[in-house]
């Protein structure tokens, strides 16, 4: 019997793949936002949140920090958080409504962004490829430790892969079946909310270039109907843009994610790259090396419009650019390469795929099967490794901390809690407030209102606060004082530095 027709049922396998990857997401998943990157998960959960506390007006999103974070740092007393348009957040808005707010609730929904993304990613590699590939890379994509792990996260990257995944998908389909005006309506909502979202939707739209090149056999002048519909499509990210520069102190510093560093090509980005986030924590280094077996093979004839149709490989290359152009901010932050996991599911497929088949001319098919499973095995135990730590909460104390503080404050306090700037420790208390101590405290009190202090170090600061403020709790694990109620006056000019 052949390969396909094992699959011949596609969309019955198809559906354990997503009831296997839905299983393997809620693992954890009510964790408290304690762990790996909680500092962004916070920033986004608080947006939300605000939404329930605030009210919901998501053009001023606000979150829980007060410090300033732009280019030129400007105290951000009022609390924007202008990045991404909360997509994301207004999805959760909902549900915190019908079931309060809970971390778990949030997690789940950028679970199901992950789902989605799993059928649109299937639906892209089939039309490329074959039903065996496509479900391979399904499997892929919803097994992969590292995918795993952040498409249970409260940060907007799941739900922005989604989007992405989307547009790819209603753009490549609109640009083959013109005729079809459904299909450019749904492609243009997906591409408006992907750049909404995240700029680096760029980096998926480009492959898309290509298939107007082999739909139309030019390169240029491009079709006006396309430019229309994508200039139409990025007017909505211009116009977020142009609002939220009129507060730009809540636009945080994004300049350093180019190359601050000087890191872009020099042994350390490609060790970084490559050798950490590629062949340890994404892919385990037999991953990648079933990733580049699949790379470079020629496609098949059956891809659309005959022969040599590299769709899928410039997609890959456009996020080896995105690598490159945003050299620093991918070596600092693992979570950027979550746009990868697509592309790197669907090569890693076709390379196993490739030799299960027993293509290669070199080697007796038994031997590249073997080879094959054993692979495709020890992807998934290298990244899972590497991934459980991420899972671990870092600093349990903060919780506690946060929960006992939240239970003792008045709900307008303003806080002050050191944790080295980590805004999730601000998330956990639920009051907004500094995670940083800019300037000395008694000027904190005096200018911005700082009702409260918060702390799990018993540094010199802390003891300081003890000796002349009144302390609502104490004991060796934290901290918790009223800045506005003194045990005696100040006998010395400024409080320690942190």
């Amino acid at each position: 019997m052949k390969l396909l027709n094992i699959f011949k049922n596609q969309y019955f396998w198809l559906s354990l793949v997503i009831l296997l990857a839905f299983a393997v997401r809620l693992y954890k998943i009510d964790s408290p936002i304690a762990d790996w990157h909680s500092w962004r998960q916070a920033d986004t959960a608080s947006v939300t949140r605000n939404f329930i506390k605030e009210g919901f007006n998501p053009f001023l999103p606000k979150y829980d920090d007060m410090t300033g974070v732009s280019e030129k740092p400007i105290v951000n007393t009022l609390r924007f958080r202008f990045v991404e348009f909360p997509v994301y957040n207004i999805a959760v808005y909902p549900f915190y409504l019908l079931f309060g707010v809970l971390e778990k609730i949030s997690r789940l929904v950028s679970v199901i962004f992950s789902l989605g993304s799993l059928i649109f990613l299937y639906l892209i590699t089939k039309k490329y490829t074959s039903v065996v590939i496509a479900l391979t890379s399904a499997l892929t994509f919803a097994l992969l430790p590292y995918n795993v792990f952040f498409s249970r996260t409260t940060l907007p990257e799941p739900t922005f892969v989604f989007f992405a995944l989307g547009m790819v998908y209603f753009m490549d389909r609109w640009i083959w079946e013109s005729a079809s005006p459904w299909l450019g309506i749904w492609a243009f909502i997906f591409t408006a909310l992907a750049f909404l979202m995240k700029p680096w939707a760029a980096f998926y739209f480009l492959p898309l270039f290509y298939s107007v090149y082999k739909n139309t056999g030019r390169i240029w002048p491009l079709p006006k109907r396309f430019i229309l519909l994508t200039v139409a499509a990025i007017i909505p990210f211009i116009l977020w843009r142009l609002w939220i520069l009129q507060q730009p102190q809540g636009i945080p510093a994004s300049s350093w994610l180019l190359n601050s560093d000087g890191i872009r090509f020099r042994p350390a980005f490609w060790w970084w790259i490559v050798s950490e986030r590629l062949g340890r924590e994404i892919l385990g280094v037999t991953g990648l090396v079933l990733f580049f077996i699949g790379f470079i093979q020629k496609p098949k004839n059956s891809s659309p419009r005959g022969a040599g149709n590299y769709f899928l490989h410039f997609w890959a290359l456009s996020l080896f650019l995105f690598f490159i152009i945003f050299a620093t901010g991918n070596v600092r932050h693992d979570y950027y390469q979550v746009l990868f996991a697509p592309i790197a599911s669907i090569f890693l497929a076709y390379g196993f795929i490739n030799l299960i088949s027993g293509s290669n001319p070199y080697i007796p098919r038994i031997w590249t099967i073997v080879l094959a499973l054993w692979f495709f095995l020890l992807t998934y135990y290298f990244g899972w490794k590497y991934v459980s730590g991420l899972y671990q909460i870092n600093n349990p104390v903060i919780v506690e901390a946060g929960q006992r503080a939240d239970q003792i404050l008045p709900k307008k306090a303003v806080v002050l809690a050191p944790y080295n700037g980590d805004t999730a420790f601000l998330y956990h208390i639920n009051r907004p407030g500094f995670a940083v101590v800019p300037l000395s405290i008694k000027e904190m009190v005096a200018d911005y209102g700082i009702t409260h202090f918060v702390s799990v170090s018993r540094d010199d600061k802390t003891n300081w606060v003890i000796r002349y403020f009144q302390v609502l709790e104490d004991n060796p694990k934290f901290v918790i004082a009223d800045l506005t109620e003194m045990k005696k006056p100040f006998d010395d000019i400024l409080d320690p530095e942190p």
